[in-house]
């Protein structure tokens, strides 16, 4: 080890000391002259200078052998050389390099920052225990309509007491809460409701204080575990908060713990209960009333026993399904079509949910504009190597192999990604954190995203291959000529057919990347236009919004509750500016109610599934949801005198077709369940129901069903930790601004209730802003990427006539001296980029037919073959080439033919 390290040392001396050596050589050979020609000078020797020069041999011959004698690391040491070489070539061509660099800069760059939201959303772990064997589970009666839905308590402790493929089960579920006590304002936060065994599963203690204790998930253990931001924000921070008592709709809680700071739970992604927690509470399980196919609101995770595979989970849960649906009631298991199923799905995969396929082709178009950006800069690098080709020629007459010419080639490009590279990063890091915060908190993983060591490795490698790319090109086009003949020439007249191919093809070959990311760019753009035109059913303008919860301590019965819901309508309707007013279960555009109807003239037994919604006050008018037939609700309705419901259209199209729906009726639940009669007196626009209806473009408009808000039933509102009736969505329709009005709305509130607090105080059309913030986002992406795209096409062109015209300008100068108009070379010139272009367009135009079709789930109301589309892009392409090729033509028609002429 010791001889190995004294040897490296003498390699590191040999390598920095490189200059000192030389300079002793050089005086050591001077003095053997010196001391040869005196002898012969002494001996009388005429000439004894020339003499003893000839007897001691080529100084330079001597230095080369010592040279390579000492320099233990040849390799690094031309390296070295080479890039010194390339550093002052550079310097000399500044604009050149500026442009490179900044191109490098932003292609890298932008390639980074998708990656680093790749590797933040699908690459990186959960952060979970063993995250790879953790399954999500949901239930769902497809059969019915309902594809997927939460479990209900009573299948849940069937599945906890039977099921064999897994070793742990935990389940936790999402409320909206009121926080309150100490010397802060009340606040609304979001709570997670957790079994005790579900963070002992995940691997996730407190980082202060304790965990739950299992039989802490029964009822009376009012525990709770504070998340890291609102310990900090709302107590300081304070470790003696520990053992204190909390409100939670005014419901006292004990802290017993502090979580870590990274812990986010639950995670955004799936379909429900995906709202990451401030604080979490026990879930109680134990002794609670077993009611089958009901409540549909608690999610579950499960972990794998090692060595079981997910089909074989899936198997026991087909099983598991048929023995929980055979516990169900004779009105539940005989309904017709109706069969359960349990579905297990990898969490990671359900945290990702959708987004996967938008990020990576995000990612592939990235990967195109990066493309584009090295053919260009190859093609600079061409006619760089087209004027070094005399340079060349002399490397190789005094003996250099194609292995350091391949060095001396790749030095410069390895320099310049290296820069680019380097100012990529910073490119990277602004870009994300311009993604705006609607589009960060709807994609799972992406809030707080940063580049990480996996990011700049891959930067490191992406600069590395750009390099290789771009500098192995010119060095395998450059021309295989003898070195007699390059000696003979003074400068280069011409690059040869060769190079002119490979410059063609890079030049065609980045008009077909742009025309494909072109046209997806313009698909994307008319997706969102459509979106954004589109008919959700409801207008927003001028519409505030906010919710509010009434906690149960204060509000123990319903006669409270129906006094809240009529006095806060009274007042908001009483405010200056005010047209309307209305409070709802839910609004457009939410995660609405999902329950199973019977309609009394329908078939038998079928009971498909309606969004439901209870209303007081003018909600239709407020919201401005059209009346397609019959009317609103009366206000002796709105107080309960009549059991009635209002419908949408397509609930009437597809369960009344044919037939007047006033008048008919329909009941919640099956036909023998106890729930009344329900009149229907209207029929409704189709209103965008749910995240889903907006946020995964294209799909249908659920069935949909109102009620007054005073039909909840009583027996309901009194139960103990039911938020029937309680959990309340406000709206308002102003004359002026709507966000204004949050003020007042809140003064309002408080002369009802002073510790009541509102949430999500938004107007109607910042919810949809919000809906629509990721398709935004994206569509505004590709659409810089394709101007990029489109600059470097332009670029490109340029760089190759302007090659062009300084290559051919003797030719020029002929065809003038010979009586050759300058418009005629204009077009000549144009004439020959247009070529190139229109190959370019049609090689894209091909392969755009194929890769659309991975947008077209991506795409709202437009066809991936969508004739504007494709008939833009060209016409687009076509405008930059000719303006790309008019400024070197205009160039070429002004050639002096004089000059051109007498030119070496």
């Amino acid at each position: 080890m010791r001889a190995w390290l004294h040897g490296l040392r003498l390699r590191v001396v040999a390598l920095f000391r490189g200059h000192r050596r030389d300079q002793e050589l050089q005086d050591e050979i001077a003095f053997h002259l010196a001391m040869r020609e005196a002898q012969l000078r002494d001996s009388g020797t005429a000439d004894a200078a020339r003499h003893a020069r000839r007897r001691f041999g080529s100084a330079a011959r001597i230095r080369e052998e010592m040279r390579d004698e000492w320099a233990v690391l040849p390799s690094l040491v031309s390296l070295l050389q080479d890039c010194r070489y390339a550093v002052r070539g550079l310097r000399r061509s500044g604009a050149f390099t500026t442009v490179v660099v900044l191109t490098l800069a932003l292609g890298i760059g932008a390639n980074t920052a998708v990656f680093s939201i790749v590797n933040a959303v699908l690459l990186r772990p959960l952060g979970f225990a063993e995250g790879e064997r953790l399954l999500l589970l949901h239930e769902g009666v497809p059969a019915a309509g309902i594809d997927r839905v939460a479990f209900a308590y009573g299948d849940l402790a069937h599945l906890r007491r039977d099921a064999r493929s897994f070793d742990a089960i935990g389940s936790f579920r999402n409320r909206s809460v009121e926080l309150s006590g100490g010397a802060s304002d009340p606040e609304r936060i979001q709570i997670a409701q957790v079994s005790a065994d579900l963070f002992p599963m995940l691997g996730v203690r407190p980082g202060l204080g304790r965990p739950f204790r299992p039989d802490e998930d029964s009822p009376g253990h009012d525990v709770a575990l504070l998340g890291w931001e609102l310990w900090q924000r709302r107590y300081a921070g304070d470790p003696a908060v520990i053992g204190r008592a909390i409100l939670l709709d005014r419901r006292p809680y004990t802290v017993i713990g502090v979580m870590p700071a990274d812990l986010q739970f639950p995670r955004r992604g799936p379909q429900f209960n995906s709202q990451p927690g401030d604080v979490w509470v026990p879930l109680p399980l134990r002794n609670a009333q077993v009611e089958y196919a009901s409540g549909f609101d608690v999610s579950v995770i499960a972990r794998l026993k090692p060595g079981v595979t997910l089909p074989q989970a899936r198997a026991e849960l087909d099983l598991l399904a048929a023995q929980v649906q055979a516990q169900y009631p004779p009105a539940l298991r005989n309904r017709s079509r109706a069969r359960l199923l349990l579905f297990a799905s990898p969490l990671h995969d359900e945290i990702v949910g959708a987004v996967g396929t938008p990020i990576l082709l995000l990612l592939g178009a990235i990967a195109l504009v990066l493309l584009i950006a090295c053919a260009n800069i190859a093609n600079l690098l061409l006619s760089r190597a087209a004027a070094r080709q005399h340079e060349i020629g002399l490397r190789v007459a005094l003996g250099a192999t194609r292995l350091r010419l391949l060095q001396l080639q790749l030095s410069e490009p390895l320099l310049l990604a290296a820069a680019g590279g380097l100012l990529g990063v910073f490119v990277a890091r602004l870009a994300l954190r311009a993604v705006p915060t609607a589009v960060a908190e709807q994609i799972p993983g992406l809030h707080g995203v940063d580049i990480d060591l996996r990011v700049l490795a891959f930067t490191a490698g992406l600069s590395i291959a750009t390099a290789v790319t771009v500098g192995l090109i010119p060095f395998a086009t450059r021309e295989r000529r003898r070195v007699s003949d390059v000696l003979q020439e003074g400068t280069i007249r011409t690059t040869g057919r060769r190079r002119h191919r490979v410059q063609s093809t890079l030049v065609v070959t980045t008009v077909a990347l742009s025309f494909v990311l072109l046209v997806g760019a313009g698909l994307f753009l008319r997706s969102f236009s459509a979106l954004v035109n589109s008919d959700r059913g409801f207008r927003p303008a001028g519409v505030l919004t906010a919710a509010v919860v009434l906690p149960w301590e204060a509000y123990p019965t319903a006669d409270r509750v129906y006094w809240f819901q009529d006095s806060l309508v009274r007042r908001l309707e009483a405010l200056p500016r005010v047209r309307r007013a209305a409070l709802s279960s839910d609004l457009p555009l939410e995660g609405t109610t999902v329950g199973i109807f019977t309609i009394e003239a329908g078939v038998d037994g079928a009971a498909p599934p309606s969004r439901h919604t209870s209303v007081l006050g003018s909600y239709f008018e407020t919201l401005g949801i059209g009346v397609t037939r019959g009317r609103t609700f009366t206000p002796e309705e709105m107080a309960g005198e009549r059991q009635v419901a209002i419908v949408n259209d397509k609930m009437a199209q597809r369960y009344l077709a044919g037939q007047d729906p006033i008048g008919k009726r329909l009941k919640w639940g099956t036909r023998d369940s106890r729930s009344p009669w329900l009149t229907i007196v209207g029929v409704v626009e189709d209103a965008a129901d749910g995240r889903q209806a907006v946020a995964t473009l294209g799909d249908e408009r659920p069935v949909h069903i109102y009620e007054p808000l005073r039909q909840t039933p009583v027996r309901a509102i009194n139960t103990r930790g039911s938020l029937a009736g309680r959990d309340l969505r406000l709206s308002v329709l102003t004359e002026g601004d709507a966000s204004a009005l949050a003020r007042s709305v809140q003064q309002e509130l408080a002369g009802l209730d002073g510790q009541l607090a509102l949430a999500r105080v938004a107007t109607m059309e910042a919810r949809v802003d919000e809906m629509i913030a990721p398709q935004r986002f994206s569509t505004q992406v590709i659409a810089i990427f394709a101007a990029g795209a489109l600059l470097l096409v332009s670029i490109g062109l340029y760089g190759l006539l302007g090659f062009v015209v300084s290559e051919r300008t003797q030719e020029i100068g002929v065809r003038l001296a010979l009586g050759a108009e300058p418009h005629l070379v204009r077009r000549l010139m144009v004439k020959h980029g247009l070529r190139l272009v229109g190959v370019g367009i049609a090689i894209g135009f091909i392969v755009a037919l194929g890769a659309t079709r991975w947008l077209t789930s991506l795409l709202y109301e437009t066809q991936r073959y969508d004739p504007l589309t494709f008939i833009a892009v060209p016409i687009v392409l076509a405008a930059v080439a000719i303006i790309a090729c008019l400024i070197p033509a205009h160039r070429a028609s002004r050639v002096d033919p004089l000059v051109a002429l007498r030119g070496d």
